[in-house]
């Protein structure tokens, strides 16, 4: 009896012990700051070096950046216990000038799942040259952008905006407006551009009368008395959201909630030529009623098709097919993204993702 009990004792511990283990990450630092950097000066980066201090191994699945303009690298081996690992966070500092502060956050087994590591610094902006300045040319007339980008606004409100523009020519240039959408007003000024001087256009733009969403692109006509080309076109895009600014705690805390099965699919290997269908499937998880306002898909080849419900009650399901025409695509990293628009607060931009291999014919 008593020989028994030793032994019990001794496996009680034993699992006890293993139960116990567990990866722990501690890093040497969880802040950078870069100080001054020149805009012109390139990309720069910074090693976070980490030790497991657990009793278990430590896996680390992602190192996800907080923007597109830092981006990170990781060990990607299992990290045994003592040993040490890192964590590269890069920043480019081009166009991006003035203080920044930007994070990367660290997923792994560790007893503290998500870590967040910090970057800062200030950008000295560089010296702007005429090209700099003005990008885009049409004629005799420079623009200072290729485009009006509205960025992410909500469906209600004005949004303005303005574009510097340069005539080059040895004439003055009257500059007028056509072919103008209804949802959008233009103003040169000066109407009048002397030779070798600056003048400015204006628009204001009224998503409320576009009604529309997502990803919107529309064009306007700049008129001139311009000797090589009269008319220019100017594209105006902006990405279209519902209005959450004004949602009340109640409205926010029974807000509509979307949930993917998966967001990315991989459709495997198939051969150049064959059409790919492949099911989105969601389901609504808030209390009040899911709307799929839009899906758009970056490329021409692929199809959208809802086969589930537009609107989407509580506790509901739903989904859409993705149809991708794969003829002339061959690759070894052959991926489609699709740009979902909802009305969930949280998510009112989805992007969905399907990648695969495509061999030649």
């Amino acid at each position: 009896m008593k020989t028994k009990l030793i032994l019990l004792i001794i496996i009680l511990s034993a699992f006890k012990v293993d139960a116990q283990k567990a990866a722990i990450i501690k890093f040497d630092k969880k802040l950078h700051d870069f100080g001054q950097l020149k805009e012109e000066g390139g990309k720069v980066a910074v090693t976070f070096n980490f030790t497991n201090v657990g009793t278990d191994t430590l896996i680390i699945s992602e190192a996800k950046p907080s923007c597109s303009c830092t981006v990170a690298d990781w060990t990607k081996t299992p990290v045994a216990p003592g040993e040490k690992g890192f964590v590269i966070a890069d920043y480019d500092p081009y166009n991006r000038p003035g203080e920044f502060h930007k994070a990367v956050w660290v997923n792994s087994n560790a007893t503290e799942p998500q870590v967040t590591l910090d970057i800062k610094g200030v950008v000295i902006p560089r010296i702007k040259t005429f090209v700099d300045s003005f990008p885009a040319q049409s004629g005799n007339l420079y623009f200072g952008s290729k485009g009006f980008y509205l960025r992410t606004i909500s469906n209600k409100g004005i949004k303005k905006d303005s574009m510097e523009v340069f005539n080059s020519s040895s004439k003055p240039m009257n500059i007028s407006f056509s072919d103008v959408p209804a949802f959008i007003t233009c103003k040169a000024v000066p109407t009048t551009v002397q030779p070798q001087k600056r003048g400015k256009i204006f628009i204001s733009y009224n998503p409320e009368k576009k009604n529309d969403y997502g990803v919107v692109s529309d064009f306007i006509t700049i008129a001139t008395d311009d000797s090589i080309a009269p008319n220019k076109l100017m594209s105006v895009n902006a990405t279209i959201t519902d209005d959450f600014t004004k949602l009340s705690p109640k409205q926010k805390l029974n807000a509509p909630k979307i949930v993917f099965t998966s967001e990315v699919i991989n459709y495997g290997t198939v051969t150049d030529g064959d059409m790919i269908k492949k099911t989105f499937e969601f389901k609504n998880e808030g209390k009040d009623t899911l709307f799929i306002r839009k899906t758009t898909p970056f490329k021409d080849d692929c199809k959208i098709i809802l086969t589930g419900k537009s609107a989407v009650a509580s506790g509901e399901s739903s989904s859409i097919e993705i149809d991708f025409d794969t003829n002339g695509k061959s690759g070894p990293d052959v991926k489609r993204t699709i740009l979902m628009t909802t009305n969930d607060p949280s998510r009112s931009f989805i992007i969905l993702v399907i990648k695969g291999s495509i061999t030649p014919k």
